[in-house]
């Protein structure tokens, strides 16, 4: 790592660190600590939204982060155990946040829910469809997010055909959030949404281009080495086979 790439890294960190500070200070000062979580109602309700917009955040962080990785974004700043740790780490994450917003809604007032219509796709009593596509979403992530221990016995032919799967999986959970999530007419939540799915497509654009430009280039070099010719002088000099030493006429014939 070079000392542009570590400048580069502690000023992220630093900015990272002024933005978290600032909005702490914010939050105190606009009263939001000031609330009696004893006294509200709708607590169960509130959790639950929260841990699923930060499952999807996570869900959107480790989509693009993967991303980065495939595309060698960042190979040059990044060590690739590191990048893969981080990759892993932030899938488990959004699995546990996911589950969390599962069971909270066992303590919802307004709908009753059993831990079959939680854990089976499009059984639930609210919106069974699109719930249902989180559900499912979550099984995804669940056998993904696996997928990392097991790569050295699955081999990383069936570990990438795994992970291609987390694409339907942000899809289902995008679906989820527009169409059961109670933020889903909220603009920063669209604002959000967008973001996440434009910068997936993007990424994967990219990333499918350079796969074409690298088999393109691969083909090329590989085809001219089939159709090599030999020297004149090379050939000449290439030692003859033994029925081409019996085909030669005798040498007083050649005289």
């Amino acid at each position: 790592m070079n000392k542009e790439n570590r400048l580069r890294d502690l000023l992220v960190i630093v900015a990272s660190l002024i933005i978290i500070v600032l909005s702490v200070v914010f939050m105190i000062q606009d009263g939001s600590f000031n609330i009696n979580l004893s006294e509200d109602s709708k607590l169960a309700w509130h959790l639950t939204r929260s841990s699923g917009l930060i499952a999807y955040i996570l869900l959107m962080a480790s989509t693009v982060w993967g991303l980065f990785i495939s595309s060698q974004f960042v190979k040059d700043w990044s060590p690739g155990p590191i990048s893969m740790a981080i990759h892993s780490t932030i899938s488990w994450l959004a699995v546990l946040f996911a589950l969390g917003h599962a069971l909270l809604l066992l303590f919802d007032d307004y709908f009753t829910y059993t831990l079959g219509d939680i854990f089976i796709p499009f059984t639930g009593p609210y919106r069974p469809e699109f719930v249902g596509l989180g559900t499912l979403a979550f099984w995804l992530m669940l056998v993904i997010s696996a997928s990392f221990a097991v790569k050295k016995f699955i081999g990383r032919r069936a570990w990438k055909l795994i992970h291609y799967l987390s694409y339907a999986g942000f899809g289902m959970v995008t679906a989820h959030g527009l169409f059961a999530g109670t933020d889903g007419d909220l603009l920063g939540f669209r604002l959000l949404v967008a973001l996440g799915v434009g910068s997936t497509l993007i990424l994967l654009g990219v990333r499918v281009g350079k796969s074409q430009v690298k088999s393109t280039k691969g083909h090329k070099r590989a085809k001219p080495a089939a159709g090599r010719r030999q020297h004149p002088l090379n050939e000449a000099r290439r030692p003859k086979s033994a029925a081409q030493v019996t085909a030669m006429p005798p040498a007083d014939v050649r005289e």
